[in-house]
């Protein structure tokens, strides 16, 4: 046995939790109360597991997330802010006594037809239950649901194969006997088995396992609301827990042991609506170990602040795959003012086209931590490394506490297994300010990493995570502890003092915008020193007068760092809100503040007044920023602090940021930078002006390492400020240097090229960097060449958009950087968009539970209603609402959320502010239900009528040609095409892009004037990310189809009589079907249309219909069983049948169709005896199928003598026959009577396989539609009956019970 060849040295445990750096750990050794006990967190994330770590549903445990240090419940309150758990439980039921297996019980029928069992033992004084149903797979996290979804399935294909094995034997069986068959019958046995066989196989291809569905109980025990979920599916509710919301109780109950998810309730709306709670992810229950978790066993991995609670507020719609929304984001931050949290952790966020603004964010700023007294902490975001990288809500506020991430050497060790110790530093990814008003963005830094509680659906205790989502809670729990001494002390103290004492004091860690590492010990030393100082609870904001309103001095473009820069710049302190304004607390502080402030400037560059006086109504004064001494391609950064000359060891009341970016120019649109060696976690920024006209930059990138040296992680990224624009779509890219892949065979280096989009004119940071945990050097070297094809005119719009003219449009391009040698214009057409505007409009208030504002408004919903069709199936709808979406955080309203259904209200997809592409499986009747929030009811009124774009896959691609005249469209060959030349440097030239111009068979399907296509015109062959315009071309009117000039236009009177007395009798037969058929209305039409004409096949076709329905029936319901059928009704319909057939030439008739039909257009005459002709077929057809339906409704009981059997079915087959001469050449698998007759008659003959295969041709057919929605749910319940009671193949019988639950829910259309 081998020994180690170094000693075995103890677990660096406490870099598992990173406290040390920070002050935390030595902060709690000195105040091992002050450890977060009394404070409250609030973690607004993707929910937070109640029994992470923890053994128990009910019994508080010592670890993890279950108890605090001073023996308090860890979470208080569970809430789901974003709907995503919300089960409709307005159906209110009685229980009735049944007998269940020998036992009398009370029994309630559950919201998807389950018989449930109610427990005895439950109080419920009024006897009302209220009903629900909701599937699991709708409230489970993604990762968890792939998890199920895969396990189920294997599971499922064991008792499939056996299934198949089965059937396969039955056939195989049948042909070894019957080597040669020539029978009819046994030819139908074979194709029966055969199709038993394919039927099995063709349902495992559609498989989609459909989950738990969970019946949901809801009852008021004289006190509480109370909810039961059968979370066995076993109807049986003996046993299983009440629960109440959980704040009361603190309960909550488990999925079950395949799931291993947990959840609680909430119960609002008077028990209306039930909300099951749960999670939408791992990150939560991450973030909240992070800030709180405790265990007392092995205190390393104790959260920052152990002896905290928490209130878990989900914004994560799982819906959505954990994607926050604005109903969450609003009511999250409504229950932070309202219940008045100690603290918040938001470790969410998303790029945002305005640094400031938003519903969400002024909620919060003046609510929740302006009156409320909240601490509100948050994630810079992983956007990093350029500049100005950082996200939303990050530094919306100066109010907010913005945290970037820092890895420390005792994560490294603890968390990373290096093989070499590199230097600390913020992680690659984190991101950036200064925000694009100038803000400084990040507060502070903190270590963003941990190994801490996840979810126990992840099937593991701890794990592992980072991110800038990791350093906020942590940052979160260092304030927390800072909070629960405060409070131990009896301390006053506001958000605005906190962010003071920790931004004032953090740790020096180089940063160019001067952010620091977070220090409690120094924070809380700030804190006791200057706990007399009021104006610490006083948050001075920034105003400089540039391009508006700005945070902070930010000169970037070329245009501003050429010159010196007269800045006027406002000082306003802002004071607590108040609370209550008739009884305010903070006027007599306004009065009394007044400060005398010493102006000092860290940068030379940077010159300001000495001296500013201050009052509660703020000051202004001019800053002088001279750029022009500055170094270029370079990012600057200074600040003007402002001290109060009679307190100046306090820190600066207020910090002015100035950041100045000096472009680099290119030369000839090209330029280089020599080779720089790169080191761990190095990141080297260029910035340049992009020359004006450029359109797309070709980098390469050239590398070479030492031999033996570790290959190394690399980040490019790559951004432009463009002005309200989101950063989502900027170019980013990860790549492995010294790892080959050696694309110049004179050099050894590395050869790596990206082409991607820029903005003519706009600086363009280039930062490439080596990821922190790569190991090695490598030296590398840049270049960058700009190209640009530039368009002229107005046809392009700010966002990229050409809009192309109806027939030919003009197209001017010019190369203002360079010779461009291979420009290939490339006009193509792959999506159609449809408009439409809502259906219906509604405007509401909501119910005041959970959506009432601080203010004590409540909120208003819009719901617009928009319908559309689609004639493909498996196809896909991307809907878009160009006034309420690509805005989150910055919205205007407080939530924007849709949901797509089919006509059976089956949920296909939902929306929030981004676009969605929407899978449509079957074609039919869609609706979108779209919900708009706000407490304006005005703004709501203006959003009635907004516009809906729906893009659809066009059915094929259309590409339009480019000419060099506008002649050659029209006059030329392709031999005139001008897709491809060359353009000399500011060479300009004209070209036309015309549309088709034969007629309108170039079109997708389902095409319409006034539609759109929807594509891109490019000037490259070669992919440029980002690079392509959006082309858009409205369809225009048709043209005028031409007149036949064989065809006089005009009717002669003969005709137009006839058609009016055939109108007219076919107004009185349409009045017969509304008549009631017992009133004396209905016999007088009847007897007066009987004795005018007793032989009208209308009439008589009218008869036929009404035989099926003699008994408030239909034929459906008689095909299926549901109703009898007498053979007075069969009588009465072959009596009718014959009337009709009897009164058509079959053979003429068929002569006729026998004709080959002409080519050329026909002639009046002829054109009216086809019209004529169609119309006998169609009564032909229908009077067969009448008379097919009724023999096969009244086959004789399966019991019956042979000889009457096969009458009957000798009959039956003859009919068949005779009807198959007549469609034979028509599809009437999409007739839901003509299938239900085939598939009787298949299982009357025991041939169960064939009726099944007719039943999946006209399921495959079927749309879903509003006129189909009953005969599809017959069709799936005739399909269920098979597989139970014909087949034995309960696996499917369960299964497909199940999804017709869920293709067609009960309670129709869900909660938005």
């Amino acid at each position: 046995m081998s020994s180690p060849t170094k000693p075995i040295n103890e677990y660096p445990a406490h870099g598992l939790m990173p406290k040390q750096d920070t002050q935390a750990a030595s902060f709690m050794k000195k105040y091992p109360t002050y450890d977060g006990r009394n404070t409250v967190v609030a973690i607004l994330d993707t929910g937070v597991d109640p029994g992470a770590a923890g053994k128990s549903c009910y019994d508080y445990d010592t670890r993890g997330m279950q108890v605090t240090t001073d023996g308090k419940p860890k979470i208080v309150d569970l809430v789901d802010c974003t709907g995503g758990g919300d089960v409709d439980t307005s159906t209110v039921v009685k229980a009735t006594a049944k007998e269940v297996n020998g036992e009398q019980v009370n029994v309630i029928q559950g919201r998807g037809g389950r018989t449930l069992i109610v427990d005895p033992s439950w109080k419920n004084p009024s006897g009302d239950y209220r009903i629900g149903l909701k599937r699991a797979y709708e409230l489970f996290p993604s990762e968890l649901v792939s998890r199920l979804k895969s396990e189920r399935q294997q599971n499922f294909e064991v008792k499939q194969a056996h299934l198949i094995g089965e059937a396969q034997t039955q056939l195989a069986e049948f042909n070894k006997k019957y080597t040669n068959v020539t029978e009819q019958d046994l030819l139908q046995q074979r194709d029966d088995l055969e199709a038993r066989v394919d039927q099995l196989k063709s349902l495992m291809d559609s498989y989609e396992d459909p989950g738990v569905l969970l019946d949901c109980v809801l009852f008021f025990d004289g006190q509480d609301w109370r909810a039961v979920i059968d979370v066995k599916e076993s109807g049986d509710l003996r046993g299983q827990p009440a629960l109440a919301d959980y704040r009361k109780e603190l309960k909550y109950h488990t999925f079950g042991e395949e799931d291993l998810l947990n959840f609680s309730v909430n119960i609002y709306e008077d028990g209306n609506i039930l909300s099951i709670v749960t999670l939408s992810g791992s990150h939560g229950t991450h973030v909240a170990g992070i800030t709180a978790a405790n265990f007392p066993d092995d205190p390393t991995l104790n959260g920052v602040a152990p002896g905290a609670q928490i209130i878990s507020l989900r914004i994560g719609d799982a819906r959505l795959d954990s994607m926050e929304t604005g109903p969450g984001l609003t009511r999250a931050a409504a229950h932070l003012a309202l219940n008045k949290v100690d603290l918040a952790n938001m470790s969410f966020g998303e790029s945002s086209s305005s640094p400031v603004d938003g519903h969400f964010i002024k909620l919060l700023a003046e609510e929740a931590i302006g009156k409320a007294g909240c601490t509100f902490v948050t994630s810079a975001g992983n956007d990093g490394p350029c500049f100005s990288s950082i996200g939303a809500p990050a530094g919306m506020d100066a109010s907010f506490v913005t945290v970037g991430a820092y890895v420390k050497h005792a994560q490294m060790q603890a968390e990373y297994a290096l093989l070499e110790s590199v230097a600390e530093r913020p992680y690659t990814w984190s991101s950036r300010g200064p925000s694009t008003d100038g803000y400084r963005g990040v507060d502070i830094y903190a270590p963003g990493s941990a190994i801490t509680s996840v979810p126990v659906y992840g099937l593991n205790k701890l794990d592992l995570k980072n991110g800038t989502s990791m350093s906020s809670p942590n940052a979160c729990g260092c304030i927390a502890l800072l909070v629960s001494a405060l409070k131990a002390e009896k301390m006053d103290y506001t958000p605005y003092r906190l962010k003071n004492a920790v931004v004032q004091t953090g740790k020096s860690v180089e940063d160019p915008l001067g952010v620091g590492f977070i220090q409690v010990d120094k924070a809380w030393e700030y804190l006791e020193s200057y706990k007399e100082h009021k104006d610490l609870d006083i948050l001075f904001e920034v105003a400089v007068n540039k391009r508006g309103r700005q945070r902070g001095v930010y000169l970037r473009e070329a245009d501003e760092t050429n010159q010196v820069q007269y800045l006027t710049t406002q000082i306003i302190p802002t004071f607590m809100g108040e609370k209550d304004p008739e009884n305010p607390q903070y006027n007599r502080a306004k009065f009394d503040y007044d400060a005398r402030v010493a102006l000092i400037s860290t940068e030379s560059w940077i010159s300001t007044p000495d001296f500013l006086y201050i009052h509660s109504g703020g000051n202004a004064f001019q800053i002088k920023v001279d750029p022009t001494v500055l170094s270029e391609s370079e990012f600057h950064y200074g600040e003007v602090l402002g001290y109060d000359t009679a307190h100046p060891d306090r820190g600066p009341l207020f910090r002015v940021p100035v950041s100045v970016v000096k472009p680099a120019e290119t030369k000839n649109g090209s330029l280089s930078y020599q080779r720089v060696e790169y080191g761990p976690g190095d990141i080297i920024r260029r910035f340049v002006k992009v020359p004006e006209g450029a359109t797309y930059c070709e980098l390469t990138l050239r590398a070479k390492a030492p031999s033996g040296t570790s290959p190394a992680r690399f980040m490019l990224h790559l951004l432009q400020l463009v002005p309200n624009k989101s950063q989502k779509s900027k170019q980013t890219y990860t790549f492995l240097l010294g790892a080959g892949s050696y694309g110049d065979p004179k050099t050894e280096d590395q050869v790596i090229s990206k082409r991607f989009a820029v903005r003519g004119g706009l600086n363009l940071e280039v930062a490439l960097a080596q990821f922190w945990s790569g190991l090695g050097k490598h030296s590398v070297e840049l270049n960058l060449e700009f190209h640009g094809v530039q368009i002229g005119g107005n046809i392009s719009t700010g966002n990229g958009l050409v809009k192309l003219d109806p027939e030919v449009t003009r197209l001017d391009i010019a190369a203002p950087i360079r010779r461009e040698t291979s420009v290939d214009i490339k006009v193509s057409f792959d999506t159609l968009r449809k408009y439409t505007r809502p259906t219906n409009a509604v405007i509401a208030p909501l119910h005041v539970d959970r959506n009432s504002l601080p203010n004590t408004k409540t909120l208003y919903e819009l719901v617009l209603t928009y319908k559309f069709k689609t004639a493909e199936a498996n196809t896909t709808v991307t809907p878009y609402f160009p006034s309420v979406m690509d805005q989150l955080y910055e919205h205007y309203l407080a939530g924007v959320f849709g949901i797509v259904y089919d006509a059976n209200y089956k949920v296909v997809g939902h929306l929030d502010v981004y676009r969605h592409k929407i899978k449509l499986e079957a074609k039919g009747d869609y609706t979108i239900q779209l919900q708009l929030l706000t407490e304006v009811h005005g703004v709501l009124e203006k959003l009635k009528a907004a516009i809906c774009e729906l893009d659809f896959n066009a059915s094929k691609t259309t590409t339009f040609n480019t000419y060099r005249r506008i002649a050659d469209a029209f006059t030329s060959d392709k031999s005139t095409l001008a897709s491809k030349l060359i353009l000399e440097r500011n060479d300009q030239k004209a070209l036309y892009i015309a549309a088709p111009t034969n007629n309108s068979s170039w079109l997708p399907s389902n095409a319409k004037p006034g539609d759109a296509l929807v594509g891109t015109l490019s000037f490259e062959s070669k992919s440029v990310d980002g690079g392509k315009y959006k082309a858009l071309y409205v369809i225009p009117p048709s043209p005028a189809e031409s007149k036949s000039s064989s065809s006089s236009g005009k009717k002669s009177d003969e005709v137009i009589g006839q058609e009016l007395a055939e109108s007219i009798k076919n107004l009185q037969i349409g009045a017969l079907k509304k008549l009631d058929k017992k009133t004396t209305a209905y016999d007088t039409l009847l007897a007066s249309l009987e004795s005018e004409d007793p032989n009208n096949i209308a009439l008589l076709n009218y008869k036929l219909d009404s035989v099926w329905t003699l008994n408030g029936a239909s034929q459906t319901d008689v095909l299926t069983g549901k109703t009898e059928f007498s053979k007075a009704q069969k009588d009465d319909i072959i009596a009718l049948s014959d009337k009709v057939l009897g009164q058509i030439n079959e053979t003429e008739l068929l002569q006729f169709y026998m004709r080959p039909k002409p080519s050329t257009t026909e002639s009046d005459a002829a054109q009216q005896v086809r019209k004529s002709n169609d119309k006998k077929k169609q009564q032909l057809v229908k009077a067969l199928k009448h008379r097919l339906a009724a023999l096969v409704a009244s086959l004789p009981a399966a019991d019956s003598d042979k000889e009457t059997i096969d009458q009957q079915r000798q009959e039956i087959d003859k009919q068949a026959d005779h009807l198959a001469i007549w469609t034979k050449d028509d599809d009437v698998s999409s007739d839901v009577g003509s299938v239900l007759v085939q598939v009787k008659r298949e299982r009357y003959a025991g041939r169960h396989g064939l009726a099944l295969k007719a039943i999946k041709k006209y399921l495959d057919a079927a749309a879903v539609t509003s006129d189909t929605i009953k005969d599809l749910r017959t069709i799936w319940a005739v399909r269920a009956d098979i597989y139970a009671k014909d087949l034995k193949w309960s696996l499917w019988a369960d299964y497909d019970t199940k999804w017709n639950v869920i293709r067609a829910p009960p309670g129709g259309s869900a909660p938005l």
